[in-house]
């Protein structure tokens, strides 16, 4: 929204209160802020392993031994938050999805052949979430 139409709004505001008013940015919840950063580190973990391969294919460097404890410790804190199965999912989402042949692998439902959004990293977020509302449905 631009300043000029927040301006406006403003304005018709102080026209029905009568009086002065102020707006603000709504606070973003903490489920955003997480999810922003989960994005954040999918994306910066996607271009660390493309850099890598690049890196291995271009300049004959293999950067793998040296990145390897960098990749070890984020897994272990993925293993901190997330089950198995979302690790699996993230994992498929970095490592699998995107093939070096430029082809891209497409997740479908099982049963119904449906295609699950999953190109990005707010699509895994998305399917992450429902994975735990699932959990929690059958653990009652």
């Amino acid at each position: 929204m631009s300043d000029n139409n927040v301006d406006k709004i403003k304005s018709y505001i102080d026209d029905i209160l009568g009086g002065s008013s102020s707006l603000r940015k709504k606070l973003p919840s903490r489920q955003n802020l997480r999810k922003n950063l989960f994005c954040d580190i999918l994306n910066n973990l996607q271009f660390v392993n493309a850099r890598t391969i690049g890196m291995k294919h271009d300049f004959k460097i293999n950067m793998m031994d040296y990145d390897d404890p960098f990749y070890i410790a984020i897994e272990n804190f993925f293993q901190l938050h997330y089950t198995q199965e979302q690790r699996n999912l993230v994992n498929w989402w970095l490592y699998d999805k995107f093939l070096p042949s430029g082809e891209v692998l497409i997740l479908t439902e099982k049963s119904t052949d449906k295609v699950i959004p999953s190109e990005t990293p707010e699509d895994i977020w998305e399917l992450i979430q429902q994975q735990a509302l699932n959990e929690k449905k059958n653990n009652k």
